[in-house]
C-alpha cells in the first residue's frame, strides 16, 4: 500500500461561521457538533425530512481559521455543491451564520506525519488503520500522487463498508441506517431533534430497516471496469434477488475485487449465521465480510 498523500479532486470544503454556527448545524445535520473534537473529521448528513440522504458530508472544528469567530469545516462531494449550499442557505432564515466556500484542497493519508494539520477521520476508529484527511490552503504538487489510478483509499472503504459520495449514496433514496451511518459515529438519537430525526428514530428503536450496505469480496479475472456499465448489478442467493453492487475496486497485489453492496437485511441473517456462504454476482461467488461494529444485524422488534 502506498504511503503516499492521495489528493480527492472530488471533495471540497465548505466553511459555516458565526456565534449560532454549532446551534444551526444541529438542528439540520445529524451528528452531535457539541462533541467535535480538535484534529478530527466525522460522518455527517443533511437529510430529507422523509429522512432520505440527500448529502453525505464530514465536519470538522476550523483548527485553520484562527480568527476568534467561531466555525465548522464541512467537506462535501463536488457534485452535490450547489444543492448542498442552496439547502444550508434556506435554512439559514435569520442569516445567523456564514456559508461559503473555501479553497482547501483535500487530501487522505496513512502516514501520521505527513502533515501537522491532520484530522483524524473517526469513521475508521473501528478499524485497524489510521486514515487522516488533510485540508491545504495551496496545492502542494509535489504530495500529488502521479498515476491516477492509486485506489488504496477506496479499497480500505470498501473492506470497512464505509461508503462516500454521491456515487455510492443515492440523493434522497437511501436511509441513514441503510449505510450504517448511526454505527459510524455520524448521527445523535439524543441531541435532539434534526431534519429527518422523528423517521430514522422510529427505524433505528423498531428495527425497521430492510436493507444494509455491506463488504463484497469475489476473484473474476475477466471482469473489468469496462464492463461496469454494461452489466446487470444485481447480486443473488440461488435464483433469487437480494441486492445490488453498489461500487467495486480491483486489488492488483492478491487480484480480487472488494465493493460494497446493498442487500436485502432478511437475507443478511443467513451469512452472518453462516460465513461460509456464497452469494453469486456475474458468474462469480460473492463472499460477504462483515466488519465487527456492524454485528450482531439489527432485529425488528
Amino acid at each position: 500500500m502506498s504511503q503516499q498523500n492521495l489528493y480527492l479532486e472530488n471533495r471540497k470544503v465548505l466553511r459555516v461561521s458565526g456565534l449560532n454556527c454549532v446551534d444551526f448545524l444541529n438542528k439540520i445535520l445529524t451528528s452531535d457538533f457539541s462533541k467535535l473534537s480538535p484534529f478530527e473529521t466525522r460522518p455527517s448528513a443533511l437529510l430529507s425530512p422523509q429522512g432520505r440522504i440527500l448529502y453525505d458530508v464530514l465536519v470538522s472544528l476550523d483548527f485553520l481559521n484562527y480568527s476568534k469567530e467561531k466555525s465548522i469545516l464541512i467537506e462535501y462531494d463536488f457534485f452535490c455543491e450547489d444543492g448542498l449550499i442552496k439547502k444550508l442557505n434556506i435554512y439559514n432564515l435569520r442569516k445567523e451564520v456564514k456559508i461559503e466556500k473555501t479553497k482547501y484542497y483535500v487530501f487522505v493519508s496513512i502516514n501520521s506525519k505527513s502533515s501537522e494539520n491532520l484530522l483524524r477521520d473517526k469513521r475508521f476508529s473501528n478499524t485497524n488503520i489510521n486514515i487522516n484527511r488533510i485540508y491545504y490552503k495551496n496545492k502542494p504538487v509535489n504530495l500529488i500522487n502521479k498515476s491516477n489510478t492509486s485506489n488504496w483509499y477506496n479499497l480500505i472503504r470498501y473492506k470497512n463498508c464505509i461508503p462516500e459520495g454521491t456515487k455510492e449514496i443515492e440523493n434522497n433514496a437511501t436511509l441513514p441506517l441503510e449505510v450504517n451511518l448511526d454505527l459510524l459515529g455520524g448521527i445523535s438519537f439524543d441531541k435532539g431533534c434534526f431534519i429527518g430525526q422523528e423517521v430514522n428514530a422510529r427505524i433505528k428503536y423498531k428495527g425497521l430497516v430492510k436493507r444494509k450496505y455491506v463488504p463484497i469480496h469475489f476473484q473474476n479475472k475477466n471482469f473489468s471496469f469496462s464492463n461496469l456499465d454494461k452489466i446487470d448489478n444485481k447480486i443473488l442467493l440461488k435464483t433469487e434477488n437480494i441486492g445490488e453492487v453498489i461500487a467495486l475496486s480491483l486489488d492488483k497485489e492478491d487480484d480480487i475485487w472488494y465493493g460494497i453492496a446493498k442487500i436485502k437485511l432478511s437475507e443478511l441473517y443467513l451469512f452472518e449465521e453462516d460465513f461460509r456462504l456464497d452469494c453469486d454476482f456475474c458468474g462469480s461467488k460473492v463472499k460477504i465480510n462483515f466488519p465487527e461494529y456492524m454485528l450482531p444485524l439489527p432485529r425488528k422488534i
